[in-house]
């Protein structure tokens, strides 16, 4: 079995995909990388093939692995998390626009299109943390104001959600259009420099 790693082929011995796995990630461990993509005699594997005790335990004739420092990682979802607030910031301008015509059914199918990406945008950013790449003390240091920007969204989440339950769509339309933005670029603008600043570490860890 021919094992690949970010595609340099290695010395590593294995009978089932399952061990060659299980090298590889404690090979690239000790460079403090991880292993991001897996492909098995040339087809991809997900999530579904490496739960699956019978795929795992096959053999194979090459395993091509690609690996990333999670600090690439960390910069990639920041860099990734910033646009889409941007596009959730279309969207709801999209939403409030069709509201602002009558026609609030569909405005309200776009707002809750821009709502499904600002939960998975803080979901995602809930979870860079978990890497340790960067704590939440260092993004205070490097004078990056998450938490303020954080807040601010929650605020305005909340102003939005009243707004809805009370079927003010006046009230719904105008904070899309007028109070909304400025937190979306204030957010996007802080989502960008932990980008940066995870960037830089990515760069020393090459």
């Amino acid at each position: 079995m021919r094992i690949l790693l970010d595609d340099h082929e290695t010395t590593l011995h294995a009978e089932t995909v399952e061990i060659a796995l299980r090298e590889a990630a404690t090979l690239v461990g000790k460079s403090g990388r991880m292993i991001v993509e897996i492909e098995v005699d040339g087809i991809a594997w997900g999530e579904e093939d490496l739960a699956s005790p019978e795929h795992a335990k096959r053999g194979a004739r090459e395993i091509r692995l690609a690996t990333a420092h999670p600090a690439e990682l960390l910069r990639d979802t920041f860099v990734n998390a910033t646009e889409a607030v941007l596009n959730a910031e279309e969207i709801q301008r999209s939403a409030a626009k069709l509201m602002q015509a009558n026609r609030e059914g569909e405005g309200m199918q776009k707002l809750l299109e821009a709502l499904a990406i600002w939960n998975t945008v803080q979901l995602a950013i809930a979870r860079c943390f978990e890497l340790t790449v960067i704590t939440r003390e260092e993004v205070r240091a490097a004078g990056i104001d998450l938490d303020g920007a954080i807040a601010a969204l929650d605020a305005q989440l909340r102003t939005l959600r009243d707004a809805m339950q009370s079927k003010d769509m006046t009230g719904v339309s105008d904070c899309l259009m007028y109070e909304f933005p400025e937190t979306t670029r204030r957010f996007a603008q802080t989502l960008a420099s932990i980008a940066s600043a995870v960037g830089k570490i990515a760069a020393a860890k090459k």
